[in-house]
């Protein structure tokens, strides 16, 4: 029996869908944060080889999404859990269903996750105090979730329609497809030889705007400069 179990672990090993199915079912809540830490750290790495500065990956930054990413991956399991726990045995077919589940993480939960999470995560991560805190929650909050509305609706109209155990890869693909598609705009708005639009053109692949990953801020001109290209407009109104 142990030599039927060991060849069938092996089998899973080589097919990754399966592997991951099984560890989505054996341990849901370390498989989806370590999943999205990955997830944001490769984001991170990608950036920072967009840059082209010919050095060495900052890995102490990439750590950083990494860490956060895993932080942001067991608040969205669990909440992912408990809002469809609530949904579910509403009545109603999944129309309905998926308009609940939009309301409730526009109007309840995303508040929540910004305000003591994410925007604190983004602060910290740039080497600010705990005291910056409170005004960067009242300075970000609101264009956070208009940003959230108008660029996660339609993706959450699909997220919330695939099986419970893959939504939070689900947003995570959708939330780094999104930063390629920022920092496509960003590039293509910058003059050649301009390293600094360059360099925040890639800011943009990292955390773009709308992103729930922490915003990684620069001294450079920045991302909103890039933004009020006609191009990007398109995208983000």
């Amino acid at each position: 029996q142990r030599r039927v179990g060991l060849q069938s672990e092996d089998a899973m090993l080589f097919h990754p869908v399966e592997f991951y199915q099984h560890l989505l079912a054996s341990a849901p809540l370390p498989t989806k944060a370590l999943t999205q830490g990955l997830i944001w750290g490769a984001g991170d790495l990608a950036a920072q080889s967009r840059e082209g500065s010919g050095e060495a990956p900052a890995l102490r930054r990439t750590a950083s999404f990494f860490a956060t990413g895993v932080g942001s991956g067991a608040l969205w399991t669990t909440y992912y859990d408990a809002a469809d726990a609530l949904v579910s045995p509403l009545p109603g077919g999944a129309l309905e269903h998926t308009a609940v589940s939009l309301a409730l993480e526009q109007a309840v939960w995303c508040p929540i996750v910004f305000a003591l999470y994410q925007i604190p995560a983004s602060v910290l991560t740039n080497g600010g105090a705990p005291s910056d805190v409170p005004a960067a929650v009242r300075r970000q909050l609101v264009p956070m979730l208009g940003a959230n509305l108008r660029i996660w609706t339609p993706a959450n109209v699909v997220i919330y329609n695939v099986p419970l155990q893959w939504r939070v890869l689900a947003s995570n693909c959708v939330d780094l497809v999104w930063g390629y598609v920022c920092a496509s705009f960003a590039a293509d708005a910058c003059e050649p030889g301009d390293e600094e639009c360059i360099v925040d053109a890639a800011d943009a692949l990292a955390t773009p705007v709308g992103s729930r990953r922490p915003a990684l801020v620069r001294r450079g001109r920045g991302l909103p400069r890039l933004m009020r290209t006609r191009a990007a407009r398109v995208w983000l109104s």
